[in-house]
């Protein structure tokens, strides 16, 4: 009993058991009824600051977004000030203070020390000895630029022993971003410890599509005045997240180029575990495959080539060969055939030998599907880098970076709005819809209405749910066009 008075984190522990065993013992006495968790009237997070002038009084109102305890953030609320826990407040703004920019290098191996004793951490919490140990290894490695895995029994403290370990980094002025991929189900524990034990600023990045926008909204970067993102500086110290998640979402973790390998890798949800080299040799090798059996106009067989042609020292280059790529071209298989066709040179090259479709593509089912489809995908392909180059220009890597679309200077053809979708469709739909398109992709509707950066989510709310998630995880070949090597 005195061993377990020693620990701070006692009263902790047991008021989350007594919680849980009240919860036990709600469902099996009274199943009738709703268990309300007190956990949802406990601010966890405030997102944003709105300042209101009172309608009668004229007196300045201030409310703030709060994110519950317990709840998601597409659950969050805007409430009064004087209802919010002041601790909360200063936190939140403590937050929104842009921090100095300063690139520290990781110190030399010669300079590690063994920590004799462990550092009084937040909460005036303090590692046993034998985590201290475990803290001193991980650090050791670090120093010494070794991968490594910290290993033993449940229970013994390995996830405290890896936050204070992200915490003397921290400390070092090496202020992340840090990555933590964890379980589901431990998530909100690496959170909690990250809380109690450090001051560094901590998300978890998962839940629904709604959800997940928010946290990329108001936790992830800096704006300037006029809520453009600020590049270079994260908000976040460190994201939680799980391995789906990785594979699936976070667009804001990852630089975006044309070739986006990244891109392609995280939203393709391949059975196989590949890197981006694998995703870039694949992609290569599908529009090899495609040229090779493309039977429309030359031009767009000739800028294919130069397009997936890597460069010498591995950089994204401006293709000056698409001249003329906006006329409208045959979109038929058989293609009128000119005397001066591209053929396609012998596989000797590097790179063409690595990506070589014969090698590359097993499933003849898919490659005879892909055949069928050859002229559409490089059209796309096209269309895309056309849509970059000549239309959108700089607002390209903006909008990535996610400002919004009213803010981005797209020209756009006079147009006389007679013959429109619906009624509400105008000059800022058009150019949300051309954003729309480069960011997600072609057809994905239920994306660019999601988007907050696009005008759509404000005039027609949020999609259905299940019909995004189908959108995003399209492998099933419903679509005539292969997906994913569009992108």
């Amino acid at each position: 009993m005195e061993e377990l008075e020693k620990d701070p984190r006692i009263a902790q522990k047991i008021k989350r058991f007594r919680n849980k065993q009240a919860q036990m013992k709600h469902i099996f006495t009274e199943p009738d009824e709703d268990l309300f968790n007190p956990d949802y009237v406990e601010v966890d997070r405030i997102l944003e600051v709105a300042h209101t002038k009172d309608a009668e009084t004229g007196e300045e109102v201030t409310h703030y977004l709060v994110k519950w305890c317990s709840l998601p953030y597409e659950e969050s609320t805007w409430e009064l000030e004087e209802d919010v826990d002041p601790a909360k407040v200063k936190e939140f703004e403590s937050l929104q203070v842009l921090p100095e920019i300063k690139h520290v290098e990781r110190p030399a191996s010669d300079s590690w020390q063994k920590l004799e004793k462990s550092r009084e951490y937040k909460n005036s919490n303090q590692l046993r000895e034998y985590q201290l140990e475990g803290m001193n290894w991980l650090l050791f490695n670090w120093y010494n630029r070794k991968n490594c895995i910290l290993a033993d029994e449940m229970g013994l403290g390995k996830t405290i022993q890896s936050i204070t370990f992200l915490s003397e980094i921290f400390l070092r002025g090496i202020h992340g971003p840090f990555l933590i991929i964890a379980p589901l189900s431990t998530i909100t524990n690496w959170e909690r410890e990250f809380r109690t034990w450090t001051e560094m600023n901590a998300i978890v990045y998962h839940g629904s599509q709604i959800s997940r926008q928010m946290i990329q909204q108001y936790e992830m970067v800096y704006r300037d005045a006029q809520g453009n993102p600020l590049s270079g500086v994260f908000k976040f110290h460190v994201v939680i997240t799980t391995f789906e998640m990785i594979l699936a979402d976070c667009p804001e973790l990852k630089k975006i180029h044309w070739g986006r390998w990244k891109d392609i890798l995280t939203h393709g949800r391949f059975k196989w575990h590949l890197n981006e080299k694998d995703m870039e040799m694949i992609c290569r090798a599908l529009l090899v495959y495609c040229v090779k059996h493309y039977k429309g106009d030359e031009k767009i067989k000739s800028f294919i080539w130069e397009l997936i042609t890597p460069t010498k020292d591995g950089q994204a280059q401006t293709l000056q060969n698409h001249s003329g790529l906006s006329a409208p071209v045959p979109r038929g298989r058989k293609g009128k055939k000119t005397k001066n066709q591209l053929l396609l040179p012998e596989l000797k090259n590097d790179w063409l030998a690595t990506c070589n479709p014969e090698v590359v593509l097993h499933d003849d089912g898919y490659k005879k599907h892909l055949k069928q489809h050859c002229n559409k995908v490089l059209l796309r392909v096209r269309m895309l880098y056309y849509l970059k180059a000549e239309i959108l220009g700089e607002a390209a890597d903006k909008a990535f970076e996610g400002t919004p679309a009213r803010e981005l200077d797209v020209p756009l053809p006079d147009i006389d709005y007679v013959e429109i979708p619906v009624d509400w469709w105008d000059a800022e739909a058009d150019k949300s819809l051309l954003i729309g398109v480069f960011k997600h992709g072609y057809e994905r509707y239920n994306a660019m209405r999601a988007d907050p950066a696009l005008c759509f989510l404000e005039k027609v709310g949020m999609p259905d749910e299940k019909l995004l998630s189908a959108e995003q995880g399209v492998t099933d070949g419903a679509s005539d066009v292969p997906e994913r090597p569009h992108r």
